[in-house]
C-alpha cells in the first residue's frame, strides 16, 4: 500500500487533494497538519474524509513545519485523536502525553535527518513499549552498506511480527534522501506495511520522497513481490535520468515481472552495492558517471570493449559472475552507419577511412573513439582538458587536436560527446555555424533537448545529423537484452523518451 501525504497551506486545498486522491483510488492518505498556515480546523477534513487517515503535526526538528509552541501542538494531538482519524502519528517522546482515544491506532515515529542511530535494537524496543499499531523509523544513512543493514533490520523485524499473527507489530522503515528512494520502491520486499509518496512533486516534504504516481505508474509498486527481478542505474547524480522510464516501460509491455529503480551512490559505495547486489535482488545495474571506470575493478569479466575504452556501463549479475559490458559504443556507431546508409553488421564498413573529429575524451568520448577505430575510421580527439585528450589519444593510437584549434580541421565525421549544449544551457554549442560544411555528418551525444543548438545548426547547413536520442535508446535496448534475453521495442523507447523530454523542458 501507498500512503500519500498531502502537505499544503489551505485547508480548502487539502479537503480537494484529499477527495481526488480517493477517486484515483488511493485508500490511505497522511495530512501534515504543521503545513497549514492558519490554525487546524479538524471539523472541516476529519469528519467527512474520503479516505483512510493518518493525522500529522510534525516538529520542525523533525522535518516539520510546525511553528507555535510544543504545548499548543500537543494540544492539537489531543483533540485530532478524539476525533477518531484512522492513524494518528506520535514521535517517540511524545507518545506518552497523548493517550489511547477509541478506534484511532498509533504510529509510533522516529526521525533523524543525519545520521544512523547506533543501536537499531535498543529504539526499537523503546517504540514498541509506546502501545504502536505500527512502528515508523525514518533515518540518514551514510553509506549503502549502512542502508542496507537498516533494512535488513526492518525485514527481519516485519518477519517476526508476520510469525506473532495480530500480536505483531509491523515497522515502516524509512531511508532519506536520494540513495533512499531505491528503499522506498522496494518497501514490499521488506515486508513493510506501506510506503509514503508525495501528492505532487511541487511539494517534495522530505529528501527522496518520491510522488505517487511515478511509484504507481513508473515503478508499477502494486505488483513488486518477493519474485520481482531487481535492476538499476548507478551514479551520481541520477536526478534527470531517463533509464527508469524507458526500462520499466519495457518491462510492463512485455510482462516481464521486474522494476528498474535509481540508486544514486557514492564512489566509495561502488564496492558495496557490488558485493550486496544478491542481498538486494539486483540482477543486472546500468552504470552512469562518475562510476563507469570504477565498477571495472569489481567485475569477474569484461567484454573486449570495456577493456579497450576503459568504461563500463553495463553489469550482469549471473551465477556468480559480475559480467560488465560497454553498450555505449555500439549503439552510437550502429546509429551512425544506418546514417550513412551502411549497417553495424557490415563487414567492410561506410565509416572506414572516413575523417572523425570526437569533442570531448570522458566517457561518451572514448567508447566512440573506440567504436570509429573498430570500423576504421581516421580519428582526432580533443577536450577543453588537454591532459585527458592526449591520454585518449595515446590509448587508442589516434590524432590529438588542441581545443582551440578544433575548427581548422574539416572532418567528414564530427561527434560532440561534451555536455556543451544540453539542458538548461541550450543555447551554447561546442563548433561553430561558419566551420559546419554540408558534406559532414553531426553526431550530437547530448540527448535532452533532443535538438540541441548544433543539431539545429547543422540541419540548417544541410548536414547529416545523429541526434543523442539514437545513442541512448540503442544502448538502452542493448542493456534489455543482456538484461532479461529478450529484445524490446526501439521505435517505442524512442516515442517514450521523447515524450518525456518534451513534459520536462515544457514544465
Amino acid at each position: 500500500m501507498i500512503c500519500v501525504t498531502i502537505a499544503c497551506g489551505s485547508h480548502t486545498r487539502m479537503v480537494a487533494e484529499h477527495e481526488r486522491l480517493a477517486q484515483e483510488g488511493v485508500k490511505l492518505v497522511e495530512l501534515r497538519l504543521d503545513f497549514l498556515r492558519r490554525e487546524p480546523d479538524l471539523n472541516r477534513i476529519i469528519p467527512h474524509r474520503p479516505t483512510a487517515t493518518v493525522l500529522t503535526v510534525r516538529r520542525q526538528q523533525d522535518g516539520g513545519l510546525w511553528r507555535d509552541s510544543e504545548e499548543k501542538r500537543l494540544m492539537l494531538l489531543r483533540t485530532a485523536i478524539a476525533t477518531e482519524p484512522e492513524f494518528i502519528d506520535l514521535e517517540i517522546d511524545v507518545a506518552e502525553k497523548i493517550p489511547l482515544f477509541g478506534k484511532t491506532r498509533r504510529i509510533i515515529s522516529y526521525h533523524n535527518l543525519e545520521t544512523m542511530p547506533e543501536n537499531l535494537e535498543r529504539l526499537y524496543l523503546t517504540m514498541l513499549a509506546k502501545n504502536p499499531y505500527f512502528i515508523k523509523i525514518a533515518v540518514t544513512p551514510q553509506s549503502l552498506s549502512e542502508m542496507y543493514l537498516f533494512l535488513n533490520f526492518i525485514r527481519r523485524k516485519n518477519e517476526e511480527a508476520k510469525q506473532l499473527g495480530e500480536n505483531g507489530i509491523r515497522v515502516i522503515g524509512i531511508c532519506m534522501g536520494e540513495m533512499g528512494k531505491a528503499a522506498r520502491i522496494l518497501s514490499k520486499r521488506f515486508s513493510m506495511p506501506y510506503t509514503y509518496a508525495t501528492f505532487s512533486e511541487d511539494r517534495i516534504i522530505a529528501p527522496g520522497l518520491i510522488v505517487y504516481k511515478d511509484l504507481l505508474d513508473l515503478y508499477h509498486y502494486d505488483y513488486i513481490d518477493q519474485e520481482t527481478a531487481v535492476y538499476g542505474i548507478i551514479g551520481n547524480p541520477l536526478g534527470h535520468s531517463m533509464s527508469p522510464l524507458v526500462h520499466n516501460r519495457a518491462f510492463i509491455e512485455q510482462k516481464i515481472n521486474a522494476v528498474y529503480i535509481p540508486l544514486q551512490i557514492e564512489e566509495s559505495d561502488v564496492e558495496d552495492l557490488i558485493r550486496l547486489a544478491p542481498e538486494l535482488g539486483l540482477q543486472g545495474i546500468s552504470v552512469t558517471i562518475p562510476h563507469k571506470t570504477t565498477i571495472i575493478s569489481q567485475l569477474t569479466k569484461a567484454d573486449q570493449a570495456v577493456e579497450k575504452i576503459g568504461a563500463c556501463n553495463t553489469v550482469v549479475f549471473r551465477q556468480g559472475e559480475r559480467i560488465g559490458y560497454n553498450t555505449d559504443y555500439i549503439a552510437s556507431i550502429g546509429s551512425i552507419e544506418t546514417a550513412l546508409d551502411g549497417s553495424i553488421l557490415d563487414e567492410d564498413s561506410v565509416l572506414r577511412n572516413q575523417t572523425a573529429l570526437v569533442l570531448g575524451a570522458g566517457g561518451a568520448g572514448k567508447a566512440l573513439a573506440y567504436g570509429l577505430v573498430q570500423r576504421g575510421a581516421m580519428v582526432t580527439v580533443t577536450d577543453i582538458n588537454p591532459t585527458q585528450a592526449m591520454e585518449l589519444a595515446r590509448h587508442f593510437g589516434i590524432d590529438y587536436i588542441r581545443w582551440e584549434h578544433r575548427e581548422t580541421l574539416q572532418p567528414n565525421i564530427l561527434l560532440n560527446c561534451t555536455s556543451v549544449g544540453m539542458y538548461p544551457k541550450v543555447d551554447e554549442m561546442p563548433y561553430s555555424k561558419s566551420a559546419l560544411r554540408s558534406s559532414m555528418l553531426v553526431f550530437d551525444a547530448v540527448y535532452n533537448p533532443e535538438h540541441t543548438l548544433l543539431i539545429r545548426t547543422a540541419k540548417e547547413k544541410g548536414c547529416k545529423v545523429v541526434t543523442g536520442i539514437e545513442m541512448f535508446v540503442g544502448q538502452a535496448c542493448y542493456q534489455f537484452k543482456l538484461f532479461t534475453g529478450q529484445h524490446t521495442s526501439p521505435s517505442k523507447m524512442r516515442i517514450r523518451l521523447k515524450e518525456a523530454i518534451a513534459r520536462m523542458n515544457w514544465a
